[in-house]
């Protein structure tokens, strides 16, 4: 019993050597294999390995009354650029670090639009908004395999549902306020009689 449990051992650890090994030489793997399983066992296990309460975060990057979308390795619709803060960073770390990352941006004019937690979960999550800085876009890591930046009356249809109410938000505060019909001057009041 004990030679079986010790090759068990052995091969699990040959296993895990392998795969590790294999994430390394392919580094888009993992996100291929991570985009091929169901949406609740992806979440199980972005839940399972990250902290227990997180602050993830998703920018709106303008350009030209253009708004930017990604799409990543493991989604096939478009999204808002994001990702999760680290440890004693700001909003504003945060954000120039995963634009800079992902996409080699930089953004300024920052601006928190809301603060959301997620029902149900460990998660905060933080929609900002930023001005590009400059023009130059090049995709930095292997999350993320297209871009494109959108007229925002043009938006595509085919965006994940999650960022889609932050998107209709963000639409609806950038409208201009509707202007009220001017309200008439209040009718004069007949002259008052004093009595004698």
């Amino acid at each position: 019993m004990r030679s079986f449990v010790k090759k068990a051992i052995l091969l699990l650890l040959a296993l895990g050597l392998l795969t590790a090994s294999a994430f390394v030489v392919f580094p888009g793997l993992k996100y291929e294999l991570y985009r091929k399983l169901p949406p609740k066992i992806r979440w199980n296990i972005s839940y399972a390995l990250t902290d227990k309460f997180v602050v993830g975060m998703v920018y709106f990057v303008e350009r030209n009354n253009q708004l930017l979308l990604v799409r990543h390795t493991y989604q096939d619709k478009w999204a808002l650029p994001g990702g999760w803060m680290e440890h004693n960073e700001s909003f504003e770390e945060s954000a120039r670090r995963e634009l800079r990352e992902e996409l080699n941006i930089k953004i300024d004019e920052f601006e928190v639009l809301e603060v959301n937690k997620v029902p149900r979960s460990g998660i905060i999550n933080i929609a900002i908004r930023g001005r590009l800085k400059d023009q130059h876009i090049a995709i930095g890591d292997g999350e993320i395999y297209g871009y494109r930046f959108f007229d925002l009356h043009r938006l595509p249809d085919d965006v994940i549902y999650t960022h889609k109410p932050y998107i209709k938000r963000y639409l609806e505060m950038r409208r201009p306020p509707r202007q009220l019909p001017p309200e008439e001057p209040p009718a004069a009041a007949p002259p008052e009689r004093q009595s004698p």
